[in-house]
């Protein structure tokens, strides 16, 4: 009885793993570069160059010196008039930085459009339907501990 109960322990140890370490996030800087993103683990180096990224096309990013935590964000801008995108970025950020009230360079984006989201779960902005979301987790958490109760007693 006791074996299964310390083997269950230690899968469920390796299991937590993924939400103890870090976050990661989809990464890309362009439409195109958007189709087909990379993922990064999300760190100061990570979100700093998000930063630098916003600053381009934004006038009030605020500096931040560093972080112990991340989110992730999906960035586009696109024409209202026929939908087209002109700016996509996917990747972490400091979240002392309220990506999605950033106001843009009234010299770019008189005429643009903004799409908006954050998160803060594993490969979390992008389209979800080919990703896990955190309830599938909770659901296979409660599976596993349910079988081990059952088989413990």
């Amino acid at each position: 009885m006791w074996t299964k109960l310390i083997f269950g322990l230690v899968l469920a140890a390796f299991a937590s793993l993924q939400f103890v370490n870090s976050l990661t996030c989809y990464n890309c800087i362009s439409p195109d570069d958007c189709r087909n993103p990379s993922t990064q683990v999300c760190s100061n180096a990570t979100a700093d160059a998000t930063s630098r990224w916003l600053n381009t096309i934004h006038s009030n990013v605020p500096t931040v010196s560093g972080s112990n935590s991340f989110k992730c964000m999906n960035l586009t801008y696109y024409y209202q008039a026929n939908l087209s995108k002109t700016h996509e970025y996917l990747g972490c950020y400091h979240p002392a930085i309220s990506v999605c009230q950033l106001n843009v360079n009234a010299t770019q984006g008189s005429t643009w459009s903004r799409g908006c989201s954050t998160c803060d779960w594993d490969k979390c902005n992008r389209n979800p339907a080919a990703t896990f979301s955190k309830s599938t987790y909770t659901i296979m958490a409660s599976a596993i501990t349910l079988i081990l109760v059952k088989f413990a007693v």
